[in-house]
Protein backbone atom coordinates (compact mmCIF):
# COMPACT_ATOMS: atom_id res chain seq x y z
CA UNK A 1 0.00 0.00 0.00
CA UNK A 2 1.26 3.76 -0.76
CA UNK A 3 1.31 6.37 1.60
CA UNK A 4 1.14 10.20 0.49
CA UNK A 5 0.27 12.57 3.19
CA UNK A 6 2.50 14.72 5.15
CA UNK A 7 4.11 13.81 8.78
CA UNK A 8 0.97 13.09 11.51
CA UNK A 9 -0.54 10.79 13.66
CA UNK A 10 -1.81 8.66 10.76
CA UNK A 11 1.74 8.66 9.04
CA UNK A 12 2.41 6.54 12.20
CA UNK A 13 -0.37 4.24 12.59
CA UNK A 14 0.06 3.37 9.04
CA UNK A 15 3.15 1.74 9.33
CA UNK A 16 2.31 -0.47 12.24
CA UNK A 17 -1.25 -1.06 10.95
CA UNK A 18 0.72 -1.86 7.65
CA UNK A 19 3.43 -4.17 9.28
CA UNK A 20 0.38 -5.58 11.47
CA UNK A 21 -1.34 -6.85 8.62
CA UNK A 22 1.70 -8.01 6.85
CA UNK A 23 0.90 -5.73 3.88
CA UNK A 24 4.03 -3.85 2.20
CA UNK A 25 4.50 -0.31 2.45
CA UNK A 26 5.22 2.37 -0.33
CA UNK A 27 6.17 5.79 1.74
CA UNK A 28 5.84 8.35 -1.29
CA UNK A 29 7.06 11.59 -0.46
CA UNK A 30 4.31 14.76 -0.72
CA UNK A 31 7.35 16.70 -2.19
CA UNK A 32 7.15 14.37 -5.42
CA UNK A 33 5.75 15.65 -8.50
CA UNK A 34 2.76 13.51 -10.27
CA UNK A 35 5.34 11.90 -13.07
CA UNK A 36 7.65 10.93 -10.04
CA UNK A 37 4.71 9.56 -7.97
CA UNK A 38 3.15 7.42 -10.96
CA UNK A 39 7.41 6.09 -11.91
CA UNK A 40 7.06 4.98 -8.23
CA UNK A 41 3.48 3.51 -7.83
CA UNK A 42 4.27 1.39 -11.25
CA UNK A 43 7.27 0.11 -9.70
CA UNK A 44 6.42 -0.94 -6.41
CA UNK A 45 3.21 -2.46 -7.76
CA UNK A 46 1.07 -1.02 -5.23
CA UNK A 47 -2.49 -1.65 -5.17
CA UNK A 48 -3.97 0.63 -3.48
CA UNK A 49 -3.00 4.37 -1.45
CA UNK A 50 -3.57 6.22 1.23
CA UNK A 51 -3.34 10.20 0.79
CA UNK A 52 -3.96 13.72 2.22
CA UNK A 53 -6.68 16.22 0.81
CA UNK A 54 -4.48 18.34 -0.11
CA UNK A 55 -2.53 15.91 -2.18
CA UNK A 56 -5.20 14.14 -4.36
CA UNK A 57 -4.33 16.05 -7.04
CA UNK A 58 -1.10 14.28 -7.42
CA UNK A 59 -2.64 10.84 -7.56
CA UNK A 60 -5.95 11.97 -9.29
CA UNK A 61 -4.59 9.96 -12.39
CA UNK A 62 -2.68 7.29 -10.61
CA UNK A 63 -3.25 3.85 -11.84
CA UNK A 64 -4.15 2.61 -8.32
CA UNK A 65 -7.09 3.80 -6.32
CA UNK A 66 -6.12 6.37 -3.54
CA UNK A 67 -8.40 6.78 -0.43
CA UNK A 68 -8.90 10.24 0.76
CA UNK A 69 -7.92 11.14 4.32
CA UNK A 70 -8.53 14.26 5.35
CA UNK A 71 -5.18 16.31 6.63
CA UNK A 72 -3.92 12.77 8.15
CA UNK A 73 -3.58 14.46 11.61
CA UNK A 74 -6.55 15.55 13.58
CA UNK A 75 -9.51 14.22 10.90
CA UNK A 76 -9.37 11.36 8.72
CA UNK A 77 -12.09 11.89 6.24
CA UNK A 78 -13.39 9.22 3.78
CA UNK A 79 -11.13 6.63 6.01
CA UNK A 80 -13.00 7.94 9.16
CA UNK A 81 -15.66 5.41 8.25
CA UNK A 82 -13.56 2.71 7.68
CA UNK A 83 -11.83 3.24 11.06
CA UNK A 84 -15.10 3.23 13.18
CA UNK A 85 -16.07 -0.27 11.80
CA UNK A 86 -15.61 -2.73 14.46
CA UNK A 87 -13.15 -5.73 12.84
CA UNK A 88 -11.74 -8.83 13.96
CA UNK A 89 -7.70 -8.78 14.27
CA UNK A 90 -6.59 -10.63 10.84
CA UNK A 91 -5.34 -14.26 11.55
CA UNK A 92 -1.80 -13.17 9.59
CA UNK A 93 1.43 -14.97 10.50
CA UNK A 94 4.09 -12.35 9.56
CA UNK A 95 7.72 -14.03 10.12
CA UNK A 96 10.78 -11.14 10.75
CA UNK A 97 11.96 -11.76 7.26
CA UNK A 98 9.10 -10.93 4.84
CA UNK A 99 9.18 -7.38 3.27
CA UNK A 100 7.74 -4.79 5.01
CA UNK A 101 8.76 -1.97 3.00
CA UNK A 102 9.98 -0.73 0.05
CA UNK A 103 11.93 2.46 0.54
CA UNK A 104 13.04 4.85 -2.09
CA UNK A 105 16.49 6.65 -1.67
CA UNK A 106 16.20 10.00 -2.28
CA UNK A 107 17.96 10.26 -5.69
CA UNK A 108 21.04 11.98 -4.37
CA UNK A 109 23.21 9.11 -6.21
CA UNK A 110 21.10 8.24 -9.36
CA UNK A 111 17.16 7.22 -10.13
CA UNK A 112 15.27 6.06 -7.13
CA UNK A 113 16.01 2.98 -6.04
CA UNK A 114 13.70 0.58 -3.94
CA UNK A 115 15.24 -0.40 -1.14
CA UNK A 116 13.95 -3.86 0.54
CA UNK A 117 13.10 -3.66 4.62
CA UNK A 118 12.10 -6.83 6.16
CA UNK A 119 10.60 -6.91 9.71
CA UNK A 120 14.18 -7.62 10.86
CA UNK A 121 15.33 -4.99 9.68
CA UNK A 122 13.64 -2.30 10.54
CA UNK A 123 13.04 -3.42 14.27
CA UNK A 124 16.85 -3.86 14.64
CA UNK A 125 17.23 -0.52 13.54
CA UNK A 126 15.00 1.22 15.74
CA UNK A 127 15.82 -1.12 19.11
CA UNK A 128 20.01 -0.99 18.77
CA UNK A 129 19.96 2.76 17.84
CA UNK A 130 17.83 3.65 20.53
CA UNK A 131 20.30 1.83 22.93
CA UNK A 132 23.67 3.38 21.30
CA UNK A 133 21.62 7.27 21.71
CA UNK A 134 20.57 5.65 25.35
CA UNK A 135 16.91 7.43 25.02
CA UNK A 136 14.41 6.36 27.87
CA UNK A 137 10.82 6.53 28.62
CA UNK A 138 11.52 10.19 30.00
CA UNK A 139 12.60 11.45 26.46
CA UNK A 140 10.69 13.88 24.60
CA UNK A 141 11.50 13.29 20.81
CA UNK A 142 11.32 15.59 17.98
CA UNK A 143 10.48 14.68 14.88
CA UNK A 144 10.33 17.05 11.68
CA UNK A 145 11.53 15.00 9.35
CA UNK A 146 9.56 13.73 5.95
CA UNK A 147 8.90 10.33 6.98
CA UNK A 148 8.32 8.76 3.83
CA UNK A 149 11.41 7.44 3.83
CA UNK A 150 14.26 6.38 6.47
CA UNK A 151 12.52 9.53 8.71
CA UNK A 152 9.66 7.26 8.91
CA UNK A 153 11.64 5.05 11.49
CA UNK A 154 12.59 8.37 13.06
CA UNK A 155 8.52 9.18 13.54
CA UNK A 156 7.67 5.55 15.19
CA UNK A 157 11.10 5.48 17.19
CA UNK A 158 9.08 6.25 20.32
CA UNK A 159 7.48 3.10 20.12
CA UNK A 160 10.46 1.15 21.20
CA UNK A 161 10.62 2.75 24.98
CA UNK A 162 7.47 4.53 24.85
CA UNK A 163 8.96 8.17 25.19
CA UNK A 164 6.71 11.07 24.24
CA UNK A 165 6.66 11.84 20.20
CA UNK A 166 6.21 15.48 18.81
CA UNK A 167 5.52 15.27 15.13
CA UNK A 168 5.51 18.80 12.80
CA UNK A 169 3.88 18.20 9.68
CA UNK A 170 6.81 20.02 7.56
CA UNK A 171 9.89 21.28 8.81
CA UNK A 172 10.11 25.20 9.90
CA UNK A 173 13.05 26.38 12.18
CA UNK A 174 11.08 28.60 14.41
CA UNK A 175 8.24 26.05 14.74
CA UNK A 176 10.88 23.52 15.69
CA UNK A 177 12.44 26.20 18.36
CA UNK A 178 8.93 27.10 19.94
CA UNK A 179 7.98 22.95 20.13
CA UNK A 180 11.04 22.68 21.98
CA UNK A 181 10.42 25.16 24.20
CA UNK A 182 6.37 25.06 24.48
CA UNK A 183 6.60 20.71 24.63
CA UNK A 184 10.34 20.34 26.44
CA UNK A 185 11.92 18.68 23.75
CA UNK A 186 14.82 16.57 24.85
CA UNK A 187 15.78 15.22 21.55
CA UNK A 188 15.99 16.15 17.97
CA UNK A 189 17.97 15.01 14.60
CA UNK A 190 18.50 17.66 12.02
CA UNK A 191 20.62 17.51 8.49
CA UNK A 192 22.80 20.19 7.55
CA UNK A 193 20.69 22.25 5.90
CA UNK A 194 18.05 22.14 8.82
CA UNK A 195 20.76 22.73 11.43
CA UNK A 196 22.07 26.05 10.05
CA UNK A 197 18.55 27.35 9.61
CA UNK A 198 17.43 26.54 13.40
CA UNK A 199 20.89 28.39 14.36
CA UNK A 200 20.56 31.31 12.07
CA UNK A 201 16.64 31.87 13.96
CA UNK A 202 18.24 30.80 17.36
CA UNK A 203 21.04 33.07 17.51
CA UNK A 204 19.15 35.76 16.38
CA UNK A 205 16.15 35.24 19.02
CA UNK A 206 16.66 32.90 21.57
CA UNK A 207 14.30 30.96 23.27
CA UNK A 208 14.08 28.48 26.37
CA UNK A 209 16.12 25.24 25.29
CA UNK A 210 17.11 24.52 28.41
CA UNK A 211 15.57 20.64 28.12
CA UNK A 212 17.09 19.67 24.92
CA UNK A 213 19.68 17.59 26.08
CA UNK A 214 20.48 15.78 22.75
CA UNK A 215 21.32 17.07 18.97
CA UNK A 216 21.82 14.89 16.43
CA UNK A 217 22.88 15.95 13.01
CA UNK A 218 23.65 13.25 10.02
CA UNK A 219 22.57 12.27 6.79
CA UNK A 220 25.02 14.34 4.87
CA UNK A 221 28.19 15.57 5.65
CA UNK A 222 28.24 18.47 8.08
CA UNK A 223 30.92 21.30 8.01
CA UNK A 224 33.14 21.17 11.43
CA UNK A 225 32.66 25.39 10.94
CA UNK A 226 28.46 24.29 11.75
CA UNK A 227 29.33 22.01 14.24
CA UNK A 228 31.25 24.46 16.27
CA UNK A 229 28.34 27.00 16.10
CA UNK A 230 25.94 24.10 17.44
CA UNK A 231 27.87 24.24 20.23
CA UNK A 232 28.32 27.00 20.88
CA UNK A 233 24.47 28.05 20.37
CA UNK A 234 23.30 25.10 22.40
CA UNK A 235 26.40 24.98 25.42
CA UNK A 236 24.49 22.52 27.49
CA UNK A 237 23.63 20.22 25.23
CA UNK A 238 25.22 17.02 23.53
CA UNK A 239 26.00 17.52 20.01
CA UNK A 240 26.28 13.67 18.18
CA UNK A 241 26.53 12.67 14.32
CA UNK A 242 25.34 9.90 13.61
CA UNK A 243 26.20 8.26 9.58
CA UNK A 244 23.46 5.73 8.13
CA UNK A 245 21.85 5.08 4.85
CA UNK A 246 18.63 3.98 3.21
CA UNK A 247 20.24 0.44 2.38
CA UNK A 248 20.53 0.28 5.97
CA UNK A 249 17.16 0.66 6.71
CA UNK A 250 18.00 3.66 8.79
CA UNK A 251 19.70 1.95 10.95
CA UNK A 252 23.02 4.38 11.67
CA UNK A 253 26.44 2.59 11.55
CA UNK A 254 28.42 5.15 13.29
CA UNK A 255 28.28 7.54 15.73
CA UNK A 256 30.30 10.67 16.98
CA UNK A 257 29.26 11.11 20.55
CA UNK A 258 29.27 14.26 22.65
CA UNK A 259 32.42 12.76 24.16
CA UNK A 260 33.96 12.79 20.50
CA UNK A 261 32.61 16.14 20.44
CA UNK A 262 34.33 17.78 23.78
CA UNK A 263 37.27 16.05 22.70
CA UNK A 264 37.29 18.06 19.05
CA UNK A 265 36.61 21.42 21.14
CA UNK A 266 39.40 20.57 23.78
CA UNK A 267 42.07 20.55 20.70
CA UNK A 268 41.47 17.53 18.77
CA UNK A 269 39.55 19.17 16.17
CA UNK A 270 40.15 16.41 13.55
CA UNK A 271 37.57 14.89 15.03
CA UNK A 272 34.78 17.03 13.85
CA UNK A 273 35.93 15.77 10.19
CA UNK A 274 34.74 11.59 11.85
CA UNK A 275 31.17 10.24 11.54
CA UNK A 276 32.64 8.16 14.41
CA UNK A 277 32.61 4.89 15.61
CA UNK A 278 30.59 1.35 14.58
CA UNK A 279 27.72 1.68 16.65
CA UNK A 280 27.63 -1.84 18.51
CA UNK A 281 25.30 -3.60 16.37
CA UNK A 282 27.42 -2.82 13.26
CA UNK A 283 30.97 -3.76 11.67
CA UNK A 284 32.65 -1.28 9.49
CA UNK A 285 35.73 -2.05 6.91
CA UNK A 286 37.22 -0.10 4.61
CA UNK A 287 38.60 -1.97 1.22
CA UNK A 288 39.91 -1.32 -1.84
CA UNK A 289 38.82 -2.18 -5.57
CA UNK A 290 39.76 -5.64 -5.08
CA UNK A 291 37.13 -5.93 -1.90
CA UNK A 292 40.67 -6.45 0.64
CA UNK A 293 40.64 -4.64 3.83
CA UNK A 294 42.96 -1.94 4.26
CA UNK A 295 44.59 -0.44 7.05
CA UNK A 296 43.83 2.56 9.45
CA UNK A 297 44.81 5.74 7.34
CA UNK A 298 44.01 4.43 3.76
CA UNK A 299 41.55 5.57 2.15
CA UNK A 300 38.88 2.85 0.23
CA UNK A 301 35.03 1.94 0.04
CA UNK A 302 33.52 1.98 2.99
CA UNK A 303 31.72 -1.19 3.40
CA UNK A 304 28.62 -2.70 6.51
CA UNK A 305 27.76 -5.85 7.96
CA UNK A 306 24.32 -5.62 10.40
CA UNK A 307 20.85 -6.88 10.62
CA UNK A 308 19.38 -3.37 9.54
CA UNK A 309 20.49 -4.28 5.86
CA UNK A 310 18.03 -4.57 3.62
CA UNK A 311 17.34 -7.19 1.89
CA UNK A 312 17.96 -5.78 -1.67
CA UNK A 313 16.33 -3.41 -4.24
CA UNK A 314 13.60 -4.11 -5.72
CA UNK A 315 13.66 -5.48 -9.48
CA UNK A 316 17.86 -5.08 -9.59
CA UNK A 317 19.22 -7.83 -9.21
CA UNK A 318 22.64 -6.95 -10.53
CA UNK A 319 22.53 -3.44 -8.66
CA UNK A 320 22.17 -6.09 -5.58
CA UNK A 321 24.69 -8.26 -6.71
CA UNK A 322 26.94 -5.38 -6.74
CA UNK A 323 26.26 -3.66 -3.65
CA UNK A 324 25.84 -7.17 -1.65
CA UNK A 325 28.76 -8.76 -2.14
CA UNK A 326 30.11 -11.65 1.01
CA UNK A 327 27.56 -10.75 3.25
CA UNK A 328 28.48 -7.12 3.49
CA UNK A 329 27.10 -3.84 2.19
CA UNK A 330 28.90 -2.07 -0.32
CA UNK A 331 28.10 1.78 0.67
CA UNK A 332 29.65 3.58 -1.83
CA UNK A 333 30.83 6.11 0.10
CA UNK A 334 34.46 6.62 0.30
CA UNK A 335 36.46 6.92 4.22
CA UNK A 336 39.17 5.36 6.08
CA UNK A 337 39.50 4.72 9.72
CA UNK A 338 42.32 5.92 11.88
CA UNK A 339 43.94 3.78 15.05
CA UNK A 340 41.13 4.21 17.56
CA UNK A 341 38.58 3.31 15.00
CA UNK A 342 36.77 6.52 14.14
CA UNK A 343 35.78 6.57 10.92
CA UNK A 344 36.28 9.46 7.97
CA UNK A 345 34.24 9.83 5.37
CA UNK A 346 35.99 11.22 2.03
CA UNK A 347 33.29 11.59 -0.41
CA UNK A 348 30.98 9.07 -2.33
CA UNK A 349 33.06 7.50 -5.75
CA UNK A 350 31.03 9.20 -7.81
CA UNK A 351 32.01 12.83 -6.50
CA UNK A 352 35.78 12.16 -6.41
CA UNK A 353 37.47 15.01 -8.96
CA UNK A 354 40.56 14.09 -10.83
CA UNK A 355 42.36 17.15 -12.00
CA UNK A 356 45.50 17.16 -13.29
CA UNK A 357 46.21 13.61 -12.32
CA UNK A 358 45.61 14.70 -8.09
CA UNK A 359 42.49 13.19 -6.39
CA UNK A 360 40.59 16.03 -5.03
CA UNK A 361 37.33 14.83 -2.11
CA UNK A 362 34.62 17.77 -2.37
CA UNK A 363 34.19 17.32 1.15
CA UNK A 364 37.67 18.69 2.24
CA UNK A 365 37.16 21.91 -0.35
CA UNK A 366 33.67 22.48 0.99
CA UNK A 367 34.88 22.04 4.57
CA UNK A 368 37.35 24.97 4.11
CA UNK A 369 34.88 27.80 2.44
CA UNK A 370 32.65 26.73 5.24
CA UNK A 371 35.21 28.08 7.74
CA UNK A 372 34.83 31.62 6.12
CA UNK A 373 31.97 33.75 8.09
CA UNK A 374 30.03 34.71 5.14
CA UNK A 375 29.53 30.99 4.05
CA UNK A 376 26.32 29.59 4.95
CA UNK A 377 26.42 26.50 2.54
CA UNK A 378 28.72 25.44 0.04
CA UNK A 379 28.89 22.78 -2.51
CA UNK A 380 31.71 21.36 -4.53
CA UNK A 381 32.21 19.42 -7.72
CA UNK A 382 34.04 18.72 -10.24
CA UNK A 383 33.27 20.48 -13.88
CA UNK A 384 35.24 19.75 -17.67
CA UNK A 385 38.68 21.45 -18.07
CA UNK A 386 40.60 21.72 -21.45
CA UNK A 387 43.72 21.86 -19.13
CA UNK A 388 43.25 19.53 -16.20
CA UNK A 389 40.76 17.32 -17.29
CA UNK A 390 38.24 18.67 -14.29
CA UNK A 391 38.93 21.69 -12.29
CA UNK A 392 37.30 22.25 -8.58
CA UNK A 393 34.05 23.96 -8.69
CA UNK A 394 32.57 25.64 -5.75
CA UNK A 395 28.73 26.76 -5.12
CA UNK A 396 28.09 28.90 -2.05
CA UNK A 397 25.66 30.61 -0.53
CA UNK A 398 26.26 33.47 1.57
CA UNK A 399 24.53 34.24 4.92
CA UNK A 400 22.09 36.69 5.50
CA UNK A 401 23.90 40.37 5.89
CA UNK A 402 27.04 38.81 4.58
CA UNK A 403 29.40 40.23 1.53
CA UNK A 404 32.04 38.44 0.05
CA UNK A 405 33.21 37.84 -3.20
CA UNK A 406 33.95 34.83 -5.82
CA UNK A 407 37.84 36.27 -5.27
CA UNK A 408 37.95 36.37 -2.02
CA UNK A 409 36.75 32.88 -0.84
CA UNK A 410 39.10 31.55 -3.59
CA UNK A 411 42.10 33.07 -1.63
CA UNK A 412 40.64 32.32 1.78
CA UNK A 413 40.60 28.70 0.80
CA UNK A 414 44.34 28.88 -0.11
CA UNK A 415 45.50 29.14 3.27
CA UNK A 416 44.42 25.42 3.90
CA UNK A 417 43.90 23.75 0.66
CA UNK A 418 46.79 22.42 -1.43
CA UNK A 419 46.96 24.62 -4.81
CA UNK A 420 45.51 21.59 -6.63
CA UNK A 421 42.39 21.45 -4.45
CA UNK A 422 41.75 25.11 -4.53
CA UNK A 423 38.77 25.92 -6.73
CA UNK A 424 39.20 27.52 -10.05
CA UNK A 425 35.78 28.65 -9.92
CA UNK A 426 33.32 29.98 -7.32
CA UNK A 427 30.00 31.15 -7.97
CA UNK A 428 27.41 33.04 -5.02
CA UNK A 429 24.11 31.66 -5.46
CA UNK A 430 20.72 32.51 -4.09
CA UNK A 431 19.83 29.14 -2.83
CA UNK A 432 21.18 25.43 -3.73
CA UNK A 433 18.91 22.88 -4.56
CA UNK A 434 17.10 20.32 -2.23
CA UNK A 435 15.69 17.05 -1.56
CA UNK A 436 13.18 15.36 -0.15
CA UNK A 437 15.01 15.23 3.27
CA UNK A 438 17.00 18.72 2.97
CA UNK A 439 19.90 17.33 1.02
CA UNK A 440 21.93 19.38 -1.30
CA UNK A 441 21.54 17.66 -4.44
CA UNK A 442 25.11 17.82 -6.03
CA UNK A 443 24.63 15.50 -8.57
CA UNK A 444 21.97 17.89 -10.15
CA UNK A 445 24.24 20.78 -9.88
CA UNK A 446 26.83 18.67 -11.23
CA UNK A 447 24.61 17.71 -14.05
CA UNK A 448 24.35 21.42 -15.35
CA UNK A 449 28.23 21.24 -16.32
CA UNK A 450 28.11 17.56 -17.74
CA UNK A 451 25.35 17.50 -20.32
CA UNK A 452 26.16 14.60 -21.58
CA UNK A 453 27.07 12.43 -18.62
Amino acid sequence: MATLFADGALHNEAIFALARLGAVRVGLNYRYSPPEIATLLEHSGAGLGLCSADLVDRVADASVPFVSCGNGSTHYGDLTAALDGAAEAPDVDVSETDLATICYTTGSTGAPKGALWSHRNMTHAMAHTALDAAMTEHDVWLHCLPGAGVPGLLGIWHAVLGWTNVVLPVFDPQLCLRAIEEHGVTSTVWVPTMLGAVLDVQEADPVDCSRLRKVVYGSAPTTPAMIRRAVATFPDTEIEQWYGSTEGAGGWFTRLSHSDHLRAMAGEENLLRSCGRPMHHVDIDIVDGNGISLPPGESGEIRVRSNSVMRGYLDAPDLTTQTLRDGWLHTGDLGYRDDEGFTYLVDRKQFMIISGGYNVYPVEVENALAEHPAVAEVCVFGVPDARWGEAVHALVVTRDGKDVTADELIEFSRQSLASFKVPKMVELRAELLKGPTGKTQKREHKAEYWPDA
